[in-house]
């Protein structure tokens, strides 16, 4: 018994002293590599990198770390250049395999799906799966720019073989996938901006060769019915009708109707509003202008639409609903005296529509004066503005001796037989 214990003891000691050793080796031939690839010396690199890969594969992932740069600088001086990626994309493979924890697939699995495409190895589909699989799995670290394109690129090229069972709409949110994940990286690394713009760029290119109005259309039309309340898909689909020049289709109507109705808010009441004006449809242009001024908190942002809106009706010579928008600009936005500033030029340009005689006529100016003087009165920012308009309406209006002329001594009401209605107060004397 002491005989066979006493061998055991043996045995584990010239184990642990075989394993030691082994571990000094790899220790040692590990050091004298590292110290070669950082002064460039390749040449004695690579019998080590082979030797280290062959007995000491799971010691260290420095093995694989600095051993890509030493097959990076073969593969670039190889004639044999597929024979050289090849063995670059086995060292990638061998360190996913043994170091996991410090190879994110989402930088790696891309590395090798890239010198499979660049030196035409293996199919277009194995190509593929390598970008797919870093998406899929590591969507987080797939960073690098190139390689997304690549992504596509390799999907548009799928899609063109017409052998794979790529849609066309599968082609679309592939192509919009791979954009929004492009631009979370041209935000996180601003200095890749123009780079990444121009790939975005290329692949907004290939994406146009297919996708007109002619095959969206058609495509979506079978789509909507199943998916009218899924906004997500409504904004999508219309967002690439936009881009492609398809705002007049009915369609896009139907579209941007579905998403207002799933999740009605100014914005999209506004941009109905625009868009049925601009088609002529009067009637459901008023209902969703109506429907945005009620939904409209900012009051600033109301006002400006409404003074815009009072100016377009001016033009067109309807002064009463120029005067309805003013006035609704000014109740949006009390604090503001730019519609009433409107509102009294609009009061000014009227003097000869207003009366039955010359004083009459110019009684209208007392009116555009007193609007003025209101907008100054409550918004600092236009009161020199106000004043001078003031000054000049009061200039045109009748004097204090048209008034005694009338025998007025202020007071009295003359009314306004025209659009403006009511009265305007004769000044006291």
């Amino acid at each position: 018994m002491n005989t066979i214990h006493s061998l055991k003891i043996t045995i584990l000691c010239v184990l642990s002293s075989f394993l030691l050793n082994a571990q000094n080796s790899c220790k040692e031939t590990l050091s004298l590599f590292a110290e070669n690839v950082k002064t460039k010396q390749f040449a004695e690199a690579s019998p080590q990198l082979k030797s280290l890969r062959e007995n000491c594969a799971k010691f260290s992932y420095a093995i694989y770390a600095y051993g890509e740069k030493v097959l990076e600088h073969e593969l670039k001086q190889a004639s044999d250049k597929k024979q050289a990626a090849s063995k670059l994309i086995q060292l990638y493979k061998d360190r996913l395999e043994f170091f996991p924890e410090k190879t994110k697939k989402g930088s790696f699995l891309p590395k090798i799906g890239a010198l499979l495409m660049k030196y035409k190895i293996g199919t277009i589909p194995a190509q593929y799966k390598w970008f797919d699989d870093a998406f899929t799995q590591d969507k987080e670290h797939f960073r690098n720019p190139l390689h997304l394109y690549h992504y596509f690129e390799l999907y548009y090229e799928m899609y063109q073989s017409g052998t794979h069972g790529i849609s066309l709409e599968k082609l679309i949110e592939k192509h919009e996938t791979i954009k929004e994940k492009l631009a979370v990286e041209e935000k996180r690394t601003p200095k890749n901006k123009a780079a990444i713009e121009k790939l975005t760029n290329n692949m907004n290119v290939l994406i146009e060769k297919e996708a007109t109005c002619e095959t969206l259309i058609p495509m979506f039309q079978k789509k909507l019915p199943s998916n009218r309340t899924n906004v997500d898909w409504l904004r999508k689909a219309a967002g690439q009708l936009d881009a492609k020049g398809c705002k007049e289709d009915a369609l896009f109507i139907e579209m941007v109707e579905a998403i207002d109705a799933a999740e009605p808010n100014a914005k999209s009441k506004f941009y109905l509003y625009q868009i049925h004006l601009r088609k002529g449809n009067s009637a459901k242009a008023q209902k969703y202008l109506e429907a945005y001024l009620t939904l409209e908190t900012d009051g600033a942002k109301k006002a400006a639409f409404l003074n815009k809106e009072g100016k377009k009706a001016e033009k067109k010579g309807q002064k009463s609903k120029a005067r309805s928008f003013y006035l609704r600009a000014a109740k949006a936005h009390p604090t503001s005296g730019r519609a009433y500033l409107n509102l009294a030029r609009l009061y000014g340009s009227s003097a000869n529509e207003c009366g039955t005689d010359d004083f009459t006529k110019r009684a209208i100016y007392w009116k555009a004066a007193e609007t003025a003087r209101k907008a100054g009165n409550i918004d600092s920012s236009v009161k020199s503005e106000a004043n001078g308009l003031a000054k000049t309406y009061m200039q045109s209006a009748p004097s204090k001796a048209d008034i005694f002329d009338r025998t007025f001594k202020g007071g009295e009401k003359i009314p306004m037989k025209c659009w403006v209605g009511g009265t305007v107060t004769v000044p006291k004397l």
